[in-house]
């Protein structure tokens, strides 16, 4: 019974913060319903990667990640016409527009999979881009810094055991701390957005012009402060936030 129990608990804590980042990303949009924004919403709320040349080809054509969401949030429009909706993958064509031109990316949507991949990008009155990687390796697009920031900020902050104890070493005030991630760079290739029940960002940051790493834990009521890693590793046990 108590198996159970913690089952449904994490499987809740899990939906509850799955609804917020997808608050977050797509806001309070209405007619969720239409055909163009559930697909918006089915791609947004997996994990989305792309290969090293489509990430070299929106360098190219002076796009970046904030794009790609702009497309999934009111932004963007589904050209059923120019999909491929027949095929495995899905192949969706959904275009936009930045500095009024015209931008265009297509997202495959796997049905068994928990990503979705942008697999091509284009932008209008600019010639192709002459990428020469290969595709194979894969990288995580990351949300927009703001949405990021406001999943943090969703939630009252509590620092835990291991992060005070290192708060004090580095001697950072508590002010800086709270407001550390205002100013920090989200490092996703750290991070784990999506695991649940506990999804965990890493940014890194300066205070008082020293470095700093600080992980935060998205939590079903509050956002933990659990570790500030600095240059110099402090003398604080791991085992403090057991």
């Amino acid at each position: 019974m108590d198996k159970l129990k913690n089952r449904i608990k994490y499987y809740l804590i899990g939906l509850s913060l799955g609804v917020i980042v997808v608050y977050f990303m797509f806001g309070n949009r209405g007619c969720a319903w239409l055909p163009g924004n559930r697909v918006k919403n089915m791609i947004g709320e997996k994990e989305i990667i792309a290969g090293d040349s489509i990430l070299q080809a929106l360098k190219c054509y002076d796009l970046n990640n904030d794009d790609i969401y702009a497309l999934l949030k009111s932004e963007g429009n589904v050209e059923f016409t120019l999909s491929s909706t027949d095929t495995y993958p899905k192949v969706y064509y959904i275009k936009g527009e930045k500095e009024n031109e015209m931008y265009w990316i297509n997202f495959s949507l796997y049905d068994d999979k928990d990503f979705s991949e942008v697999v091509g990008v284009g932008r209008a009155n600019q010639s192709d881009c002459d990428v020469k990687n290969s595709n194979q390796r894969k990288s995580t697009i990351p949300l927009p810094h703001k949405d990021v920031i406001a999943i943090l900020e969703s939630q009252e902050f509590r620092v835990l055991n291991q992060a005070r104890c290192e708060q004090e070493f580095y001697q950072i005030g508590e002010e800086n701390l709270l407001n550390f991630h205002k100013t920090a760079t989200i490092e996703i290739d750290q991070s784990a957005p999506r695991l649940s029940p506990n999804p965990f960002y890493f940014l890194a940051g300066e205070i008082n012009d020293e470095h700093y790493r600080i992980k935060y834990i998205v939590g079903e009521n509050r956002t933990r402060i659990a570790r500030i890693i600095g240059k110099e590793k402090s003398d604080c046990s791991l085992e403090l936030n057991e």
